[in-house]
C-alpha cells in the first residue's frame, strides 16, 4: 500500500457467491497498488468473517458492518453487532441500511423501516457513521433520519441519486453523497455531480454489481476503478482530476475516522 490516495467507499469483495475470499485477493492487490482505500460492505451476519478476515490480511480493507437480515434473533444478532463494532479496528462504520422501492414498495415495508431506526441506534450507541441505502426511497429514508436525530450520527448515502433539493436536506444532517460510475455518463446523475458542494462528496465503486465508470464501461468493476470515478467527476465539474481526488479522499478519511 503507498499510502492513502482514493477511497472506494462502497464495494462489496465478499458477496453470495464469493465467500471465500479468493476473488477478492487479485482486486484488492490492484487497489492498493493505485493507493485505494476499499470500504468493503458486510450488510448481513453471514459475511462479518470473511470480510474481517480481509481486513486483518490487507491493510488498504475496511469493513461496514450491518444486519440487514439477522441471524437467528434479531437481539442476539444486534448484540453480536455491537460486540464486533467495538472489538474489531477494521470496522469503521454502520450498514448498509436502508429502502429499496425500484421494485415498488416492499410487503415488509414497516419491518424494513424498522431495521434501519434500528441501525441507527447502534451507529449512536458505537459512535460509528452510517452507510444509507437508497432505491428510489429518498424521501422516506430523509424522514426517518430526520425523526431519529440521526444528525449527532452521520454517514453517507451511497449511490446518491435523489433531488438537488433532497441532497441539501441530507447535507444539513451531516451526510456525505457518495457518487459512482453511473454518475459519470448518466445525464441527471451528472447534474448531481456538477451542483453539489465537493466537501460533501465521496466516490464509490459498488463493484461488482453497479456498472463502471465511463471509461471502463467494457470491463468488470472492481475497487481500483474509482481512480477512473474520480477522473469522470473532474471531468464534469470542469476542474482538475487531483482536486477531485484529494477532496473525495479527505471527505473519506474524516467521515469514517480512517487516519485514527
Amino acid at each position: 500500500m503507498i499510502g492513502i490516495q482514493y477511497v472506494d467507499a462502497h464495494a462489496h469483495l465478499i458477496g453470495r457467491d464469493r465467500e471465500s475470499g479468493q476473488w477478492a485477493i487479485p482486486r484488492i492487490q490492484r487497489a492498493a497498488e493505485k493507493g485505494v482505500v476499499i470500504l468493503t460492505i458486510a450488510q448481513v451476519p453471514r459475511l462479518w468473517e470473511a470480510s474481517l478476515k480481509l481486513a486483518k490480511e490487507y491493510d488498504n480493507v475496511f469493513i461496514i458492518l450491518g444486519a440487514s437480515h439477522p441471524d437467528g434473533s434479531r437481539l442476539e444478532t444486534f448484540e453480536k453487532l455491537v460486540r464486533t463494532c467495538k472489538e474489531e479496528p477494521s470496522v469503521v462504520g454502520i450498514g448498509e441500511i436502508g429502502l429499496d422501492y425500484r421494485q415498488g414498495k416492499p410487503s415488509d415495508i414497516a419491518q424494513r423501516k424498522e431495521q434501519l431506526r434500528e441501525h441507527i441506534q447502534v451507529a449512536r450507541e458505537v459512535n460509528l457513521p452510517l452507510v444509507i441505502h437508497d432505491g428510489k426511497a429518498t424521501l422516506d429514508i430523509l424522514r426517518i433520519l430526520e425523526e431519529e436525530a440521526a444528525d449527532d450520527v452521520g454517514g453517507m448515502i451511497h449511490f446518491f441519486t435523489g433531488t438537488p433539493r433532497q441532497a441539501e436536506r441530507a447535507i444539513e444532517m451531516g451526510f456525505g453523497l457518495s457518487f459512482g460510475g453511473p454518475h459519470t455518463y448518466a445525464r441527471p446523475l451528472r447534474e448531481l455531480v456538477r451542483s453539489l458542494p465537493l466537501n460533501r462528496i465521496l466516490v464509490e465503486t459498488d463493484s461488482p454489481m453497479l456498472a463502471p465508470p465511463k471509461l471502463r464501461k467494457s470491463e468488470p468493476n472492481e475497487p481500483s476503478f474509482v481512480v477512473d470515478v474520480v477522473k469522470g467527476i473532474a471531468e464534469i465539474r470542469g476542474v482538475d482530476a487531483e482536486e477531485v481526488r484529494a477532496a473525495t479522499t479527505a471527505n473519506a478519511v474524516r467521515l469514517f475516522r480512517l487516519d485514527e
